[in-house]
């Protein structure tokens, strides 16, 4: 299947910081309550659908870890990390892991927060994600690592803290812009200001682009779920994508594109993908075949 394996098409000297990579917002929230839930899909189910990055957000209750996204848990870290596991067991594409405590958040009047002991994770990582063999920790120069030279290590992901918190984790320099007026702009200005938010940002490593929205109180949008902001952004996403991709400045910086409810279907990872056309980093002899795959053409 095209998506389970959709980085062998790209170029070898591709910088890993240019390859345009969908990504799944709060990735290990299947099952969460309607008011946190931002993913149908597992992470394994994700990875199936072509997303390459997971934020994964936790929080600790005693002695034991969970996904959490506000003041909402989910299915245990143990449960989310055997999804990874999955991953590295079954597949070879390498994937970006981001993973922390669910970061203290101010909606409207509350704060929220968490804590996660680094060693109850460090444990995980070792049960599930064989780190001696399989994480990259070796990154001298990020700017100028390229696909090449993750798939001669062998490596098939990266852990990303910026604390480096954790025993196999590397601080990617993962750029996440987001402020809370843009993200809260009813969707038809939001597709647009959140363009030209991303056009004014530059970044030393990886480029995390949100496609999806935020609630918030006092902002245009209000307090709406995850569910139903998705269902109106995604009525924008392709002109989202168009508009990147007819910038050059734009399409150059693009890299990480992150969403909400990345299992629905394959139309924002084909949208995703697509600019690696336009990027020129598919291999020429796999171009066709790509396209095929994804359903565009440049």
């Amino acid at each position: 299947m095209f998506y389970d394996n959709w980085l062998e098409y790209i170029k070898d000297d591709a910088l890993i910081t240019k390859v345009a990579i969908p990504g799944a917002h709060n990735s290990g929230t299947k099952g969460m309550n309607y008011t946190a839930c931002c993913q149908d899909g597992t992470p394994f189910d994700q990875y199936r659908f072509g997303v390459r990055k997971f934020g994964i957000r936790l929080s600790q209750k005693k002695n034991k870890l969970y996904i959490a996204h506000g003041i909402m848990k989910g299915m245990s870290a143990d449960e989310a990390f055997s999804y990874f596991g999955e991953i590295v067991t079954n597949f070879n594409d390498f994937f970006i892991l981001d993973v922390r405590a669910y970061q203290k958040q101010t909606i409207g009047p509350f704060t929220l927060s968490n804590t996660s002991d680094p060693e109850l994770v460090d444990e995980l990582i070792e049960k599930y994600l064989e780190p001696e063999k399989y994480a990259l920790t070796d990154i001298p120069d990020l700017k100028a690592l390229t696909l090449g030279d993750i798939r001669k290590s062998g490596k098939k992901y990266v852990i990303h803290h910026a604390e480096e918190v954790y025993k196999y984790s590397r601080d990617i320099k993962l750029l996440e812009p987001w402020d809370p007026v843009v993200f809260g702009l009813k969707p038809e200005k939001f597709a647009k200001e959140s363009l030209n938010y991303l056009r004014e940002l530059e970044s030393e490593g990886f480029f995390w682009f949100q496609s999806q929205q935020t609630p918030n109180l006092g902002t245009e949008n209000g307090l709406k779920w995850p569910r139903a902001l998705d269902e109106e952004d995604r009525i924008y996403f392709p002109q989202m994508i168009t508009d990147i991709a007819e910038d050059p400045i734009l399409l150059d910086k693009v890299n990480i594109i992150a969403g909400d409810f990345m299992t629905r279907d394959h139309m924002k990872t084909n949208y995703i993908l697509w600019l690696n056309l336009l990027k020129d980093i598919v291999k020429p002899g796999l171009r066709d075949e790509y396209a095929d795959a994804i359903g565009k053409r440049i």
